[in-house]
């Protein structure tokens, strides 16, 4: 049976995240941010605890305390790692090598389309927690927020100068990139709800011929 976004793969097994880095060389550390992000995008903050952290983790309570002063600082380090290693699976395709700044962006919808299952098929971390947290944790809020708006900068760093070359000066880049965001959460929402992971995909494609629109091409 094919994955889905409501499977539950063990720590140990190979995901596109995890293979940006050596499996035979993690370190304590890293085993506990990625239990905390695992048990996080499950279970949302409050109802994950350091004592579960470190037992999906198998490392000793010691190495956590020693690396993290507090649960609110791992899953800061938690979050932060999973933006960038999101933002290293999505800027890593082959539309980086297309000069046309057009075409390059339709072919960066594209690559985030046939990676969305990868990357969301358990939900997102940031989406996941960041209600949770707003009114009852300001500072992991506040970090949240941040990652979003940098993951939305690098996105108009793709969608901007195709705006340009199209001679399209409204919608802005940054409006545009922040409109993909939300057509991804709302999308791994409404897979998750309808037990339909395609749901996902099919809204980026079809976010893909809004982008084409805007941009005039047929």
């Amino acid at each position: 049976m094919p994955a889905t976004v409501f499977d539950k793969k063990p720590l140990t097994k190979p995901t596109s995240w995890s293979s940006l880095r050596s499996m035979a060389k993690i370190t304590a550390k890293q085993k506990a941010i990625e239990a905390a992000q695992q048990l996080m995008t499950s279970n949302g903050y409050s109802a994950t605890t350091v004592d579960d952290i470190i037992s999906l983790a198998g490392v000793s309570k010691g190495s956590v305390y020693h690396a993290f002063k507090s649960k609110e600082e791992l899953a800061i380090t938690a979050l932060e790692d999973y933006e960038r290693k999101g933002w290293a699976i999505v800027s890593s395709g082959a539309y980086v090598n297309i000069e046309d700044p057009v075409e390059r962006a339709l072919a960066f919808v594209q690559h985030v389309e046939k990676k969305a299952p990868a990357l969301w098929e358990h939900g997102c971390l940031l989406g996941s927690i960041s209600l949770e947290v707003v009114d009852r944790h300001p500072a992991l809020h506040d970090r949240i927020d941040a990652l979003f708006e940098d993951f939305e900068n690098k996105l108009a760093g793709v969608f901007s100068p195709a705006l340009k070359a199209a001679g399209v000066s409204k919608p802005s880049g940054k409006a545009i990139a922040r409109h993909l965001l939300a057509i991804i959460e709302g999308g791994i929402i409404t897979a998750k709800s309808h037990r339909q992971p395609k749901y996902l995909t099919e809204a980026i494609r079809l976010f893909r011929d809004y982008l084409k629109g805007i941009l005039g091409v047929d």
